[in-house]
């Protein structure tokens, strides 16, 4: 039976499966076929439910979904209260990145990614898109193959004060561990764009699928490649060892000056786990490696043409390690954790300058050239982490859980820029001269930034009859903002029922941003440039120099840095409650969050100061609701096994959304803007009290509904999702309105909700008897009914030039074939 874990605090505890459980009668069915029933697994015989804190998906689970990429956004993405940024999925169909995802409504850089309990954070370039001089990245270090994961724990409310670094949550990713008994798995997924739907597009942005969309991305024709292997098993009495290989390949033939480019992206992942034991001392040793390649160009944004000199390439890699030694004492349990890892976002550029050309010579033209630039950064991040879990102390009828620890994250990141960089816009006149303005000059060097964390954490559960009472504290010193924070996390259940079945939970906590060092990097790497303005040359408009000495500027201004050690660290409050019942067959767990995001950084240019400004400016106020059904043991029927669930979530949220014509771009922290008031529909108000936007569905639901036949090796997995429609805010324009007697900018905004949207992912496997279960074979297909609306927009509101709709994926069909020894 494959089983699915609902999390309280520390204390895992397993209730059977309902997302496919039926994948494993499949995979381990010759055991079974003698059988009328289901076997009782140990698990089953002392059945309870404990407080949905947090959800762990098995590696069961992982196999039985039916998804597309397999990432942990797209495996994640239908349960409640948790969002991804798909917005431009459709036309981007043959990407191989994850899309950022969100906690709690939080912004995604407020995800706290791990590996084996790790952090693994990418801080230095987590923003979502690239730039001219700057390089794009996403916040998880590491782009894991799911394919390659035991489980993936979620935890977003109620969280453990042994855990920091995030006003969001935890996404804990477990790669695949060997056992006793040696075991080789191969298995490879493909698509073709020819199999699936084509993206939609509406008459307003016709214009995605020919070169005048700047980055030329309409990914139209692809075809994607997953190869994954996983070799385990025991070498010695006391010795385990495991490796894993993944490599994710997608062709995608861009669009290029009238004909096709082929275009590459490749995602590997790597890992080599070992486990022994050595005497009393339980040894684990993990070394992991994963690095993400995209070749990319640009199109010119006013005209149909790709320049010749705009193509590079983005790579994204990772390696570390982590070492965990732990053994029992008489007083009870010492885990210990050394950790280390080395992320590097790099890119190569055909040329090192981006221009917007305005050609007066013969009439009047214009265009944009260059390339985003060749620069590189690395970032090293050392963990030690040190914990002891006491034997329960009893005073009469009271039990007491105690944990104490310590933890030390240390920090570093460096940049480089091969060559001066140069961004600007060129004005060629018709008397022959040259002027340059707005042009920033990044000189070539390196630049470095770095910055430590030091926590000391304790919990004390409680236990006494039906009370169950969770005492955390985290006290936790932040070098990069130059603050001491402390973090209490308390929780308090009550079981109705001895056999805790029937319980209420309310907790309240609060959690602290981690750090946010690609600032810090960023303020350094500010620190290289210089700003000219108003340059004339004397040299031939054929010729254009990027010399400043060859130029005549009415000023230069050498960019200030900015010190982090001025702002306050972000957090975010909460109020959880949760009620879990199981009647029978049924299990069920109602659910609410009030989640306060506040101080929410961002950095903005001052014009007036002539320097970047942080700003803690970023708040918003979510509640939550979720509730799920299941059941706790698979029914039988028409000589099959099924189970199923059933997920309800509803956000309402206010606080600051985005006041650009970006969508969502309120994540974008080097976007920032210093308006406190905005006009949303006619009406007057403060940032933090419109529509915060973001990725979430107001109200979604999900149905599974799953089934197997042992006897023919046949398993069908299903997913009916609904999603309503988001609620965005469209930027118009920017005014002046009287605000108490004073002039007072303001962003005039309209809302817009889209269309809400039902799909059905489906998934069919086959694992032949008379193959000795060795081999499966299956069929997925996502959005079976291929259902595609307007789920995002982007651009000013009312100019539908400057506007693009776009739509969710359509139908699409993978073939899976796998061996197993």
């Amino acid at each position: 039976m494959i089983m699915i874990t609902i999390r309280c605090m520390m204390k895992p505890v397993r209730i059977p499966s309902l997302l496919a459980a039926s994948i494993g009668l499949a995979l381990y069915g010759p055991q079974l076929l003698a059988q009328d029933a289901l076997p009782v697994l140990e698990e089953t015989q002392t059945q309870t439910v404990e407080q949905a804190d947090g959800l762990l998906i098995d590696r069961a689970d992982i196999d039985a979904k039916p998804m597309a990429n397999s990432t942990l956004s797209q495996l994640l993405k239908t349960q409640p209260g948790i969002a991804i940024n798909d917005a431009t999925g459709s036309v981007r169909a043959g990407d191989l990145a994850p899309e950022e995802i969100s906690l709690a409504n939080a912004r995604p850089h407020q995800t706290n990614y791990m590996i084996g309990g790790v952090t693994t954070n990418n801080i230095t370039t987590f923003k979502d898109s690239d730039s001219a001089g700057s390089l794009g990245g996403h916040t998880s270090g590491y782009f894991f193959d799911t394919d390659l994961l035991e489980s993936v724990e979620v935890m977003d409310r109620n969280v453990d004060a042994e855990f920091g670094s995030f006003t969001g949550g935890v996404i804990n990713a477990e790669l695949r561990k060997p056992t006793d008994t040696f075991e080789a798995e191969y298995n490879y997924r493909m698509t073709d764009s020819s199999w699936n739907s084509d993206p939609k597009l509406d008459e307003d942005n016709g214009d995605l699928e020919s070169p005048v969309w700047g980055d030329g991305r309409y990914q139209d024709k692809y075809q994607k490649r997953f190869h994954n292997l996983f070799v385990g098993g025991g070498v010695s009495e006391n010795h385990k060892l495991g490796f894993g290989l993944s490599l994710q390949e997608s062709d995608i033939p861009l669009i290029y000056n009238g004909e096709r480019k082929d275009q590459t992206q490749t995602n590997t992942n790597m890992f080599i786990n070992h486990l022994a034991t050595l005497g009393a001392w339980e040894l684990s040793n993990e070394f992991r490696y994963s690095e993400f390649t995209e070749e990319r160009f640009l199109n010119d944004t006013f005209t149909n043409e790709t320049d010749e000199n705009s193509d590079y390439e983005n790579s994204h890699s990772g390696f570390g390690f982590t070492v965990k030694l732990s053994r029992d004492f008489e007083l009870g349990h010492w885990r210990n954790t050394v950790a280390f890892d080395q992320l590097k976002d790099e890119r190569s550029a055909d040329v090192d300058y981006y221009k917007t050309h305005f050609d007066y010579r013969t009439g009047f033209s214009m265009g944009s050239e260059g390339s985003y630039g060749n620069l590189d950064q690395t970032q090293d991040s050392t963990k030690l982490k040190s914990a002891f879990d006491f034997n329960d102390i009893f005073t009469g009828d009271v039990r007491h859980s105690i944990t104490v620890g310590a933890e030390a994250t240390l920090h570093s990141a460096e940049g480089n820029f091969h060559n001066d960089f140069h961004t600007f816009s060129q004005f060629s006149n018709a008397d022959g001269t040259v002027e340059l303005d707005n042009w920033v000059v990044t000189s070539a060097g390196s630049y470095k930034a770095d910055a430590n964390q030091y926590a000391l954490f304790a919990t004390d559960t409680i236990e006494w009859n039906k009370l169950t009472v969770d005492l955390g504290l985290r006290a936790e010193h932040m070098d990069l903002f130059d603050q001491t924070v402390l973090a209490p996390r308390v929780k308090g259940s009550w079981d109705f029922e001895t056999d805790r079945t029937n319980r209420l939970s309310l907790g309240v906590s609060r959690y602290y941003s981690g750090s946010l060092l690609g600032w810090a990097l960023t303020a350094e790497k500010r620190g290289m440039q210089a700003n000219y303005q108003d340059c004339v040359a004397s040299i031939d408009a054929d010729n254009v120099s990027l010399n400043p000495n060859d130029y005549v500027c009415e000023g230069a201004t050498q960019y200030q840095k900015i010190n982090l050690n001025q702002a306050e660290t972000p957090y975010s409050d909460e109020v959880a409650l949760n009620y879990d019942l199981q009647l029978g067959n049924i299990v069920m767990n109602a659910g609410y969050l009030f989640r306060m995001q506040r101080d929410g950084l961002q950095s903005v240019y001052n014009s007036t100061l002539k320097q970047d400004e942080l700003l803690n400016n970023m708040e918003s106020d979510s509640h939550i609701y979720s509730i799920r059904f299941s059941n706790a043991r698979n029914y039988h029927a028409l000589g099959g096994q099924f189970g199923g669930f059933l997920n309800l979530g509803y956000v309402d949220s206010k606080g600051s959304g985005s006041v650009t014509s970006v969508y969502d771009n309120e994540n974008d922290l080097n976007t920032g803007s210093q308006l406190e008031w905005v006009e949303l529909d006619g009406e007057l108000m403060k940032r933090s009290e419109m529509d915060a936007g973001s990725y979430n569905s107001d109200f979604t639901a999900a149905l599974g509904l799953n089934a197997a036949w042992p006897q023919y090796g046949l398993t069908w997995n299903n997913l009916v999702n609904y999603e309503g429609g988001r609620k965005l805010t469209l930027f118009q324009r920017q005014e002046s309105r009287d605000i108490e007697g004073v002039p007072t900018a303001v962003a005039v905004m309209s809302s817009a909700e889209m269309d809400s949207l039902i799909t059905w992912d489906t998934k069919l496997t086959w694992t032949p008897s008379m193959a000795h279960d060795h081999f499966t074979i299956g069929l997925s297909v996502t959005n079976l009914l291929d259902e595609q609306v307007k789920i995002s927009s982007s651009g000013i509101d009312g100019n539908s030039k400057f506007t693009d709709d776009y739509y969710n994926k359509g139908r699409e069909v993978w073939l899976n074939v796998g061996f197993k020894l």
